[in-house]
């Protein structure tokens, strides 16, 4: 060994083995478990699951559960991948709903090597009402936009909604304009086999007018119908397929709002289907807050005839009244002594929508089954909705909106998206908690709430007289109160 410089060796073997620890620890994240392939991304959203798909294979990649108020998220995934990412709210009750991820027209992002390591926050991923996609706040210069792709990954199809849908299926409809030429108008709706709409036996206040032909109606994956000829037009469909619930500007310029329910199935005409017990709500459009209003109550059916047994309205408690309705075999309803009455019953006649016009003003009415033993809960609100909302009343309290909101178990419905006819509401309104009877599934405001919807933009809530209503499927809430600018919004929650 003479001539060797052992200290030379020693050295040499050191700093091999000094880069090649430090490649290890690159390798694993620097000791802490991840690998620097990854990348972390993080955010709230107002439901349920976060999902990254890869897009390249169409496979999800990984899905978390936000948790927490707010509701947060956070996923670890590899670099060097095309992604899309879903937002899921009611996951995993029958009522789900996704929302692709967009930042522009992107919704399939980059994650190259200069992500490893590196914490992506999205802010708040929100839902979009008036596309059916969910926005980030944040635009992160790591998630590169690589273009669109709508292919919709296995995991997510049996929640994602689209034409298909609607192909070949038939609903009635029923329309209140509150303003611009105020009345009311129903008919029916059909969708050929490849989507496009048609309207047909359309009656507007007593008068039939022309059918409304090739509708290019289009679905988002979160279940929101759309017509791109009315940029004013936004529609829910329910997770059951069996409703539909719209606001928009009509043709004369006031707010609407649209309920329809699919077509199909046998009724019996002797009316014993309309037997029971009902709940209802009404509203009625005038010209301002005097010959405008709200009512809601229980009706008694035997086969045709009908009683109010109680009643309340915006004025006070109100009276009785009898009915002789006749249904035929598709499910359509009319009234003996009042030709304007037209109803609907549901495919699973537990609801009946329906207009007329009383004393010179047109109302709206939907009617929902009360079935003895029926059981609610308050957990029963939670969850997130899609909402709508028209109001009558005072000519600065008419407007529709719609929006998105969720409900924590404790009752309090947090609202966002909420848009009108003018624009985007701001401020959004202030959250309300809502109480439940468990026994009849009514909804009450025991303590003051913000309100939201058509006519409540700024003006407030008469809390007392707020009054709301669950359907027996527990994925419809109906509600109408006084707001503090004489306006009397009417407003549907769907899951």
């Amino acid at each position: 060994m003479t001539g060797v410089d052992m200290r030379g060796i020693r050295l040499h073997f050191g700093l091999i083995f000094g880069v090649l620890g430090t490649l290890a620890l690159l390798g694993c994240g620097g000791g802490d478990g991840e690998s620097s392939t990854t990348t972390t991304i993080q955010g709230s959203v107002p439901g349920t699951d976060f999902v990254a798909v890869d897009n390249n294979a169409n496979l999800e990649v990984k899905r978390v559960t936000a948790t927490g108020t707010p509701k947060t998220f956070l996923m670890v995934v590899p670099t060097g991948m095309q992604y899309r990412f879903y937002v899921m709210e009611n996951e995993g009750t029958g009522n789900s709903r996704v929302y692709p991820m967009y930042m522009g027209t992107n919704n399939v992002f980059e994650l190259d090597n200069t992500a490893n390591g590196q914490t992506i926050s999205l802010g708040r991923v929100n839902p979009d009402m008036g596309t059916g996609n969910a926005t980030p706040a944040n635009t992160h210069p790591l998630m590169m936009g690589r273009g669109a792709n709508a292919t919709v990954p296995s995991s997510l199809a049996g929640t994602a909604f689209s034409m298909d849908n609607v192909k070949g299926t038939t609903w009635g409809y029923h329309t209140m304009m509150t303003s611009g030429t105020i009345g009311w108008e129903h008919g029916t709706l059909s969708f050929d086999s490849i989507g496009v709409g048609s309207m047909s036996g359309i009656v507007r206040n007593g008068n039939q007018l022309p059918d409304r032909n090739t509708i290019p109606f289009t679905m988002s994956l979160s279940g929101m119908l759309l017509n791109p000829r009315d940029t004013t037009f936004q529609c829910v469909v329910s997770g059951d397929l069996s409703m539909m619930v719209a606001t928009f500007t009509d043709s004369t310029g006031g707010p609407a709002m649209m309920i329809g329910q699919k077509r199909g199935g046998t009724f019996l005409t002797d009316g014993s289907d309309m037997t029971g017990t009902w709940r209802f709500h009404r509203l009625t459009a005038g010209s301002d807050n005097i010959t405008s209003g709200w009512a809601y109550g229980t009706m008694a059916f035997v086969s045709g005839a009908a009683s109010i047994t109680s009643i309340t309205t915006n004025a006070g408690v109100g009276g009785g009244g009898t009915f002789r309705f006749s249904m035929d075999a598709t499910g359509n309803m009319t009234e003996a002594l009042d030709t304007s009455f037209h109803g609907v019953m549901s495919l699973d006649k537990s609801m009946i929508v329906a207009t007329d016009t009383s004393g010179g003003q047109p109302e709206l009415w939907v009617m929902m089954r009360t079935t003895q033993g029926t059981a609610y809960a308050g957990t029963d609100m939670t969850g997130a909705w899609v909402m709508h909302s028209v109001s009558s009343g005072n000519p600065g309290s008419r407007d529709w909106t719609f929006g998105h909101s969720f409900v924590d178990s404790g009752g309090t419905n947090t609202f966002s998206q909420m848009v009108g006819r003018a624009g985007a509401i701001s401020p959004i309104p202030a959250p309300m908690t809502m109480a439940m009877n468990i026994a009849t599934g009514v909804m009450t405001l025991p303590v003051p709430g913000g309100g939201t919807g058509g006519g409540m933009m700024g003006g407030g809530m008469t809390t007392a007289t707020f009054h709301g209503i669950m359907n027996e499927a527990k994925n419809m809430m109906l509600s109408t109160y006084t707001d503090g600018g004489g306006g009397y919004p009417f407003s549907i929650q769907v899951k």
